[in-house]
């Protein structure tokens, strides 16, 4: 316990020394977000906060691994690990280029391909469901679905913009606390490491932000939950383990469903950007800038509320869960029972 609270002290000192620093290469290389109408700031605002979240969480991984304590000692360089890391920086360098030199959309999903191939390469990959203590095995169909859940997350936590930091703080403490429910220290410490970075930069971010995640900062961190999520339920013995991401992650992840259905009912090109988010909706509505944060943060709580209860149902109740929501649990194992 003592090594996870130090890892996350550890990411959240650096991401708070690193994001200045981060701040100021984004105005001199000229990395910046330009007021828009759909966009709530109205003066240029540098886009180079996943730099400093990147480094601080790599940096801490490395110390984290010399430290030789009773978790760090479980923590193993293999393929599987070297894969998923390989993954992690072709997928933030495509988001830090689109960053400076802005890419397609086409162009950014290829890349993105990648890395999840990366990562599916070494073994990170979701293998199958199961509902009701069936086993469903994917076969052929595992690396589409493994693809298509780094895919979904990366893109999420793109889609709520400004609204990203807080909303993986709140997912990744969740997912620390229900590793460490499992016994899985590793993952949790991995998790603890993400939401230090975060919270450090949060410190810049938040209304009135001086700093933005760019895509860089939405890239990495969607790929990274999406990662450890499936690393952390494959050894799970846990029912419905792979819905509390889901879960917690439940506004972005819903954000990003509907907007390319929304554009292309209005006739739009399906991802190109605007201002039908649900922020944008909330401003709309009547609320100002800190409360439609304060809003979407209070829904973000109670779903990942809901991903807590959901470690605590049997496994019929999970699987009715899962259903309702479309999605289960890494099959390839024995059932699970109560934790």
């Amino acid at each position: 316990m003592t090594t996870i609270l130090f890892t996350f002290i550890l990411a959240l000192g650096l991401s708070l020394l690193l994001t200045p620093l981060a701040k100021k290469l984004g105005i001199k290389l000229g990395a910046m977000d330009m007021p828009s109408d759909r966009k709530m700031h109205h003066s240029p605002i540098p886009r180079t906060g996943g730099l400093a979240i990147f480094v601080a969480a790599m940096v801490t991984v490395g110390l984290t691994w010399l430290l030789k304590t009773s978790v760090s000692e479980l923590m193993v360089i293999d393929g599987k690990v070297l894969f998923f890391l390989a993954g992690a920086v072709v997928v933030f360098g495509t988001g830090l280029f689109d960053d400076f030199h802005r890419l397609g959309p086409w162009m950014k999903f290829a890349f993105q391909i990648i890395g999840a191939s990366l990562a599916f390469a070494g073994g990170v990959n979701v293998g199958g469901f199961s509902l009701f203590g069936m086993h469903i095995h994917l076969g052929v169909l595992n690396y589409g679905l493994t693809v298509f859940w780094f895919l979904l997350f990366i893109n999420a936590v793109n889609l709520v913009d400004g609204l990203a930091g807080g909303i993986v703080v709140f997912a990744s403490l969740v997912m620390v606390l229900l590793s460490i429910l499992r016994q899985e220290f590793v993952i949790a410490l991995y998790f603890a490491i993400i939401s230090g970075s975060v919270l450090g930069f949060l410190r810049y971010n938040f209304n009135p932000a001086s700093i933005f995640l760019g895509d860089g900062g939405s890239y990495f961190l969607g790929y990274a939950i999406a990662g450890l999520s499936i690393m952390g339920s494959a050894k799970s013995q846990m029912g419905a383990a792979i819905a509390i991401p889901i879960l917690a992650l439940g506004v972005p992840l819903f954000d990003t469903i509907l907007s390319p259905l929304r554009r292309f009912v209005r006739g739009h090109r399906m991802f190109s950007p605007d201002s039908g988010h649900i922020h944008h909706k909330l401003i709309r509505m009547g609320l100002t800038t800190k409360k439609a944060v304060w809003t979407v943060y209070s829904i973000t709580a109670l779903l990942c509320l809901a991903a807590i209860i959901v470690t605590n149902l049997r496994d019929e109740q999970a699987g009715l869960f899962l259903i309702i929501l479309g999605a289960g649990e890494p099959a390839g194992r024995e059932p699970a029972g109560r934790p």
